[in-house]
Formats: structure tokens, C-alpha cells, sequence
């Protein structure tokens, strides 16, 4: 598998995986609970990451509508953040591309504490929504949807994953680390002005044939002088 070291700042950097469509379609074909989840939401997500901002027609969206809207795109930039760390569960080795203009050593190191903070940040957070997920057990005798419920279901099964896959980034995944010309101009992007830099970011993506890449880079971006 691919991961990429992705400049998000001028001295900021984050992991990046973007699975490829047969890959996440194989992950749906599966029969555990997780696999299940994960296809049940699919379908919701792509509709809701191509979703207007503002409705058809002019019509202003309920109440419930809204929050459908805003706790879909909640779960969608979950998804995303999370791809990484679920995929590394089951990997042996993986190539982590790192900008040219950064030390490769220092990379690894970098990256390496990073995955460091993430298994220990989704193991706290695995304990707080398995209690959240304890305390909404009474919801689930009021009549309709259990939504505390399947939102925690989520999460909690979410962490869980994430964490064991950070815990096997660190200590059972093979790294190969790369130098990438791309990452390194999409690093200098941020010495650019705003317009500038908005054009090398998707110019770069479509080099490295990463459609998702352009928006997840300027919703993860640190603020620029």
C-alpha cells in the first residue's frame, strides 16, 4: 500500500492513504459487523459528500434535514481521517512517500511519532465512547431509531480499529521511504499566495493520481501568512 507524507503547513505534515475504489468495495463484500457498518454507511456518504450547500429549488431544509446533513459530512471526514489507520491492520509492508526536500530519516521519525500520537489519542477515545455507548443503552427503549446508539456503535468500533492499526503502523508494518518530487512542490505551495496555491495543490494531486487528495489538503491545511 501507498502512503503519503503530505505537507499541510510549511513545517506541518500528516499520513495520507486514499484506497483505491475496488479496494473499498472489496472491504464492503465482508460479513463481520464492522465490514456490515461500513457498507450500510457507503452508499449515505457518497450521496453526502456530493451533497449541494444549499438545496434545490430555492426550498429551505427542515430542521432534521440539517442535522442529517451536518452529522453525515461528520462521519464522512471520520471516514477519511480513520481509512489510514484501518487499512494499516492488515498490512505487512507499505512505501511511504515523503517530499525530496525532506530528510527520509527525519521523515520516518516524524511519521513514526505521529502514528505514535494517534494510537495513543484513539485509545483514550475508545474508552470515553465505549461509556457513551454504555449510557445510551436506555435510549434504546424509546420507540424510533436508537441514533446515540448507532452513532457510538460507530465510533466505538472506529477507534478500536484505528488504534490496533496505528499500534501495527509502529510495530509490524515494513516501511520503505521514497522521496517524492510532488510532495516537495506541494510543500513549496504554501510559500504561495492563496490562488496560487489552491492550483498547485489540485495540480499535484492529479500528478499523483489522488482525486481526494486537492480536499482533504485544504480542509487539513494549518493557516498561512
Amino acid at each position: 500500500m501507498d502512503v503519503y507524507f503530505v505537507p499541510i503547513g510549511r513545517d506541518r505534515f500528516e499520513c495520507y492513504y486514499e484506497a483505491p475504489d475496488d479496494d473499498e468495495a472489496r472491504s464492503e463484500t465482508g460479513k463481520g459487523f464492522f465490514e456490515r457498518m461500513k457498507a450500510r454507511f457507503h452508499g449515505q456518504l457518497r450521496d453526502v459528500e456530493h451533497l449541494p450547500h444549499q438545496p434545490a429549488g430555492g426550498e429551505s431544509p427542515t430542521l432534521f434535514e440539517r442535522f442529517k446533513r451536518r452529522t453525515m459530512r461528520w462521519i464522512a471526514e471520520r471516514v477519511a481521517e480513520q481509512r489510514l489507520l484501518w487499512r494499516l491492520r492488515t498490512a505487512v509492508a507499505a512505501t511511504l512517500h515523503v517530499p525530496a526536500d525532506l530528510d527520509v530519516g527525519e521523515a520516518e521519525r516524524m511519521m513514526r511519532e505521529s502514528m505514535k500520537r494517534d494510537a495513543d489519542r484513539h485509545r483514550l477515545l475508545l474508552a470515553v465512547h465505549a461509556v457513551l455507548l454504555i449510557l445510551s443503552v436506555p435510549v434504546a427503549i424509546v420507540p424510533g431509531p436508537n441514533f446515540f446508539g448507532y452513532i457510538f456503535t460507530f465510533t466505538v468500533t472506529g477507534h478500536f480499529l484505528a488504534w490496533r492499526g496505528a499500534r501495527r503502523g509502529l510495530v509490524g508494518v515494513r516501511w520503505d521511504v521514497r522521496p517524492s518530487d510532488e510532495l516537495a512542490a506541494l510543500r513549496q505551495a504554501f510559500a504561495l499566495d492563496a490562488g496560487a496555491r489552491h492550483d498547485r495543490i489540485r495540480d499535484v494531486a492529479d500528478r499523483l493520481n489522488l482525486p481526494r487528495l486537492a480536499v482533504w489538503v485544504r480542509r487539513m491545511a494549518a493557516p498561512t501568512a
